[in-house]
């Protein structure tokens, strides 16, 4: 699934920061002090805050001053990308369980069945499948925002790590 099949879904931006957050805590803890800043402008204009990341990365090279604020904006963007892409899976998964839910009411209309219906009331899981796809959305939406290899993989690393313990 690419980015542009669920790009129309717009996920909450608090929600979008606390999975940034937690993005952050892991990869780039020492960037916490300015994520609120830095997310609150990010909310406000994401392009401009992602080419200004840009414009420091290209003036400043990799200096610690670069470091400080390399990994927030990527984070909010790649956040806000995994959760559009994870709000499409649950709205095709729901409307599945919909429909096969309404086939077995229509069922129980026709055949008097008093058979309980077995739908699970807890969270949703994804499988080993989604989570390989949430890993390779991040690691490419990293990418894409031309954060480092290997702060890249952290990032999509951390992210996932974050779905499984959830």
């Amino acid at each position: 699934m690419r980015e542009r099949d669920f790009a129309g879904i717009a996920p909450d931006d608090a929600l979008v920061a606390d999975v940034a957050r937690l993005i952050v805590v892991q990869t780039a803890p020492e960037e916490l002090p300015l994520f609120r800043s830095v997310s609150n402008a990010y909310f406000e204009a994401p392009d401009r805050v992602l080419r200004a990341q840009k414009r420091k990365d290209d003036m400043l090279g990799f200096g610690a001053e670069a470091a400080l604020v390399l990994v927030t904006p990527v984070a909010l963007d790649v956040a806000k990308t995994v959760l559009r892409f994870l709000a499409a899976q649950v709205a095709h998964a729901f409307e599945k369980e919909s429909s096969d839910a309404i086939d077995r009411r229509v069922h129980r209309l026709f055949h008097g069945d008093e058979v309980a219906d077995t739908e699970a009331d807890g969270a949703t899981r994804l499988s080993a499948d989604q989570l390989k796809q949430v890993h390779d959305l991040a690691l490419e939406k990293a990418r894409q925002l031309e954060l480092g290899e290997p702060q890249a993989a952290l990032l999509a690393d951390a992210l996932v790590g974050s779905l499984s313990a959830a």
